[in-house]
């Protein structure tokens, strides 16, 4: 049995930095990491993450029936 795996990573929401006058103040990071290995970094604007998760939420029979988390909780060191 060959098992494929699509794995998304998700930071929660990061600085723009170097932002110009018009673009968002900051973006939810989220990467995926494809069958393959490939990773494609996103970031997604609020409209962007509220968009998709109303469209999960609209089409729940798309959502694979099992699928894994995966959290990690860590302390600044700064």
């Amino acid at each position: 049995m060959k098992l494929f795996i699509n794995i998304f990573m998700a930071k929660g929401k990061i600085k723009n930095k170097n932002r110009k006058p018009t673009a968002a103040k900051s973006y939810y990071f989220v990467a995926h990491v494809d069958t393959e290995g490939e990773v494609t970094p996103l970031l997604l604007t609020d409209p962007e993450y509220t968009k998709a998760k109303e469209r999960a939420e609209k089409n729940p029979e798309d959502v694979p029936e099992h699928f894994l988390t995966f959290t990690q909780q860590h302390k600044d060191t700064d």
